[in-house]
């Protein structure tokens, strides 16, 4: 599973993710049987499942004690189906790790954390310490109310558990699934929703907000709406060499046309990831490479903001940009 870009689905999504992913992680309490069905009908590529019991209001503690049903009742890597890791919560954390390794080989360590253990460096150093004692494969899942890995801090942490030693799989990411990639990760995934791409923090209540669709876009490195991408396509046609999509979804069209056809948004943007990842990963100096990936992409942000006011730089570019580097990372 070495560098292997995943999807992040729910069982409803799963059939259509595996035409497109390198490999799946399905999300929710039916996402065993889900595999099992995939399995017997002939699907060889790696897939994991997420019991995801970190997530929500009523979100299992970390302390929690493991399935061993969901557990054993699994083929191949098996992820742990852990509580959720407050802020400071170390027992917690070592209770996940020391009970996966009691488990033996092939079960990774599901660790849904809260992201201060990667943003805040005193946590963050026990958190090392602790993933380096157990020796264990671990699954890391980060909460925030937008995008963990737009915060410069949290990447540089990020960055650090990849250089322990033991094999890391980011769970629920977007674009930055790429940049782990790039920096060593076992394996990541991109999530194919929102709510799918981060924990988001216990609610306190208020109305609830769709999501719009968006789509990838491999110049500007992102996922941004539909309905932006049209308006950019219109308002910029001296750009046109950035909208038009060779995808077998787009076939050359330009990515206003995602508007009148959201439904296909998934396709195009899962078929771009897995094509930008082979890029990105066919390079001696992956590390570099994806850096000089969000520079690029930084500066066509800036340029498209000259002419949308509205337009945004995802923060996850400039923090990958700007993050610290381990001294030795150790790559693939």
């Amino acid at each position: 599973m070495d560098g292997t870009l995943l999807v992040q689905c729910t069982v409803k999504d799963a059939d259509q993710a595996a035409e497109l992913a390198g490999g799946l992680v399905i999300s929710g309490p039916r996402a065993v049987t889900k595999a099992q069905e995939l399995r017997a009908r002939g699907y060889e590529r790696p897939v994991l499942c997420d019991a995801q019991l970190y997530a929500g209001n009523h979100r299992k503690p970390a302390r929690a004690a493991f399935d061993r049903t969901w557990l054993l009742c699994q083929q191949g890597r098996v992820l742990t189906d852990s509580g959720y890791v407050a802020k400071l919560d170390i027992r917690g954390l070592q209770t996940i790790l020391h009970r996966t390794m009691r488990l033996g080989p092939g079960f990774i360590a599901t660790l849904p954390l809260h992201a201060d253990w990667l943003k805040v460096q005193q946590d963050r150093e026990i958190l090392l310490h602790e993933v380096a004692f157990a020796e264990v494969p671990i699954a890391v899942a980060l909460e925030h109310a937008a995008d963990p890995l737009g915060v410069r801090a949290v990447v540089t942490g990020l960055l650090e558990l990849l250089s322990v030693g033991v094999p890391v799989v980011l769970l629920r990411s977007d674009v930055s699934a790429l940049g782990a990639l790039c920096h060593g990760a076992m394996a990541a995934a991109v999530g194919t929703t929102t709510g799918l791409r981060h924990i988001y923090p216990v609610s306190t209540g208020g109305g609830f907000h769709r999501p719009a669709v968006a789509a990838f876009s491999p110049h500007f490195l992102s996922y941004v709406s539909v309905d932006k991408l049209a308006a950019a396509v219109q308002l910029t046609p001296d750009l046109s060499h950035l909208w038009e999509c060779e995808c077998t979804t787009c076939n050359g069209r330009t990515l206003d046309w995602l508007a009148t056809a959201p439904s296909v948004a998934f396709r195009h943007s899962l078929e771009l990831m897995g094509l930008l990842r082979d890029q990105l990963l066919s390079v001696p100096e992956r590390a570099l490479a994806w850096r000089e990936r969000c520079n690029m992409a930084a500066a066509l942000h800036t340029e498209i903001q000259a002419e949308l006011p509205d337009w945004r730089t995802p923060p996850f570019l400039n923090a990958w940009r700007y993050a610290s580097t381990p001294s030795s990372i150790n790559l693939p």
